[in-house]
């Protein structure tokens, strides 16, 4: 991934008019009649930022040339308009969609003059305004003026996102190409989340409609039990029809999932296959920061947090006296739990790695991911029973949000295989659909208490959550790191060549070579600490907002910037140092624990290694420092050795040609 990106940044450094080219055309089309509502200009802007905040286009450039396509698209559109009038009814593409005319048309008559500097940032309406401005003889000069504000205003909406994107991308790259993979991995899903969520509405729902409205007639047309069920789930005259429809194709769908997980399962299909494939991804792309964040998302996923929600949820429901939902509350999560515990017994299946014992051992399917998204699902439907569809969207995205990232965190951390947390999912949702089915069609004159729910709910889960985060993260987080065994050798031996046992180089993905690690050190941390101290040697300072937003500055001192951590194998060193050469360059030291203890006369000395790096201060975008690490590792490692007892190292040469500096 670090190569890929150093490859577009390259390219587009050397061939910069490519890029701007496509954002002139993209902000033209954009905005031009019609054409515009199927041009992805923005997306294209927002790349273009990316490229910027990589180093590979310039800001002002690029915004002028953003700005400048988005006025000649909208003003060649007022032009159409203005000379044309209402012939362009039948020229195409207008003649196509005669709806966009008629809804630019309501939307001009009234936001008036306003609506061309609106519009442009309306994904229905940006493509037609201008054109409607024309043809209802809006004077050219108020509307150049809202022309050329919202192609300021949208330029730069699109362009700084995707600076901070870019240049988040180049951080994340240059700490570990690991975090890329992950963040990438990550906006990739949140826009296929997002067209997902577009294709049903758009292309699905409609046949879906279509679809249920010739069963309402085909069943209205016969008796028996089976058309009067039809017509009780998904008449579309009932106000509860929609939400029954979603629910009978979830309902199908999740069962279809979960069946055909448990088949592949059963019979070790391809599926199988590819959990092993999977597993080892995601191993190779764990990083000390995230495994961290997902060991505290699975235990707010864990029984410790499950069970007050569900006990102080059915508190609420005893208090409001809402019995039925009480009891459908209680059955949905003890039938869930109950059929975790028959497959897990029944199948026996090994989880990935070896980190439970008795019964938890067994793998599928995962119980963090079946009990989240019945707890969490159905807790979803009940508060957003009878709301907007505004609201419903709301607190269904928020309840999918907790269950994907409870989820994503047990495949994460190598606790269960993608067909465990698959086949829960498909579970889950076929039981949340079947009881909400259910529910509709029995429980009709319980009022639940909507706001007092989820206050309660919200409020324990944080509590809970905090609470047992606070007092066994250390202990899971030690629980789910891989094992590293150490190695004991002699300092003589140590000295003599076996430092050549110890990796040559940072290793990122799949052992992909990074910085030589040019430093082993034989001694306490403490002893380094006071030695490169004493050298003039700084730890630097912490990251926090305010050190952050020194970043910003103009002109800011390298000594006042923190230090940009660098993984090795996913792991952050243990301790970093910093040297000041001036105020643009500095030299730094990151230091790892390694697998191997040098002894000497008898006492154990962990032998440490790390990178020796200069680091020169430069600016990205014209308003934003970043640090860039040189090249060159032979001139800090030589430096390095100026500063310390020459009587305790020795300078020796690797096989690559580039030398290492062992320190005892």
């Amino acid at each position: 991934m670090q190569s890929v990106m150093h490859a577009l940044t390259t390219h587009f450094s050397s061939h910069p008019e490519q890029a701007l080219a496509a954002v002139f055309a993209a902000s033209v089309l954009e905005a031009f009649v019609v054409i515009g509502t199927f041009v992805p200009g923005s997306t294209i802007v927002f790349i273009a930022g990316a490229l910027i905040g990589l180093g590979a286009l310039g800001l002002w450039p690029t915004l002028a040339i953003a700005v400048l396509g988005a006025i000649l698209g909208d003003g060649i559109s007022y032009w159409l308009g203005r000379h044309y009038h209402d012939r362009l009814r039948s020229f195409w593409p207008l003649r196509q969609h005669p709806q966009l005319l008629e809804r630019g048309q309501a939307y001009f008559a009234k936001h008036g003059r306003t609506s061309v500097f609106l519009g442009r940032f309306l994904s229905p309406t940006r493509a037609i305004v201008p054109v409607i401005a024309g043809m209802s003889n809006m004077p050219a000069g108020p509307f150049y003026l809202m022309n050329v504000l919202s192609a300021l205003g949208w330029a730069a909406l699109h362009l700084l996102p995707g600076m901070l994107f870019g240049a988040s991308l180049s951080l994340a790259g240059a700490i570990s190409s690991r975090l890329l993979v992950l963040l990438v991995v990550v906006v990739l899903l949140l826009w296929l989340l997002t067209f997902l969520l577009k294709f049903l509405h758009q292309q699905l729902w409609p046949r879906v409609s279509k679809l249920r409205d010739r069963l309402v007639r085909w069943a209205g047309a016969r008796a028996g039990l089976l058309p009067r069920v039809i017509v009780s789930l998904i008449d579309p005259q009932s106000a509860e029809s929609p939400g029954l429809l979603i629910a009978a194709v979830v309902l199908l769908g999740g069962a279809w999932l979960f069946l055909g997980t448990l088949e592949d399962v059963v019979s070790r299909d391809a599926l199988v296959v590819f959990d092993q494939t999977v597993f080892t991804t995601l191993q190779g792309l764990r990083t000390e920061w995230v495994d961290r964040a997902m060991v505290a998302v699975t235990e707010i996923g864990s029984a410790a947090v499950a069970i007050p929600v569900i006990v102080v949820s059915a508190i609420v429901f005893a208090v409001a006296r809402c019995w039925r939902t009480l009891g459908y509350w209680l059955g949905a999560m003890v039938f869930a739990q109950a059929l975790v515990w028959v497959l897990k017994a029944t199948l026996g299946r090994a989880r990935p790695t070896d980190i439970y014992s008795g019964f938890e051992q067994f793998s599928f399917p995962s119980g963090h991911a079946a009990s989240s998204i019945v707890l969490y699902g159905f807790l979803a439907f009940l508060l957003a029973r009878g709301r907007s569809w505004v609201t419903k969207l709301a607190i269904t995205l928020a309840a999918a949000v907790i269950v994907l990232l409870i989820s994503f965190s047990r495949l994460y951390l190598g606790a269960h295989w993608f067909s465990d947390v698959l086949g829960s999912l498909g579970f889950g949702i076929t039981w949340v659909a079947l009881l909400s089915i259910a529910y509709t069609q029995h429980v009709r004159n319980e009022h639940i208490p909507a706001r007092a729910l989820s206050i309660a709910t919200l409020s324990t889960m944080v509590l809970a959550g905090g609470l047992w985060v606070g007092t066994h993260h250390a202990i899971d987080v030690s629980r789910y790191t891989p094992a590293q065994a150490a190695a004991a050798t002699a300092l003589p031996h140590w000295l003599d060549g076996g430092w050549r046992e110890l990796p040559a180089q940072r290793t990122e993905i799949e052992g992909e070579a990074r910085e030589p690690l040019s430093l082993q050190w034989a001694a306490p941390l403490e002893e380094i600490t006071r030695v490169l101290g004493a050298a003039g040697w700084h730890a630097p300072v912490l990251w926090s907002a305010r050190t952050v937003l020194t970043w910003l500055l103009p002109h800011p001192d390298i000594a006042g910037l923190p230090v940009v951590p660098t993984f090795n194998q996913g792991i952050s060193p243990t301790r970093t140092f910093f040297y000041v050469l001036g105020p643009e360059h500095r030299l730094v030291v990151r230091l790892w624990r390694s697998a191997y203890v040098a002894q000497a006369r008898g006492e154990p000395r962990r032998v440490w290694m790390g990178t020796v790096t200069t680091e020169t201060l430069t600016r990205l975008g014209g308003f934003l420092s970043i640090v860039v690490t040189q090249k060159n590792t032979a001139a800090p490692v030589t430096a390095l050795a100026a500063s310390l007892d020459p009587n305790s190292l020795r300078l020796v040469i690797r096989p690559q040609n580039t030398p290492a500096l062992l320190v005892w």
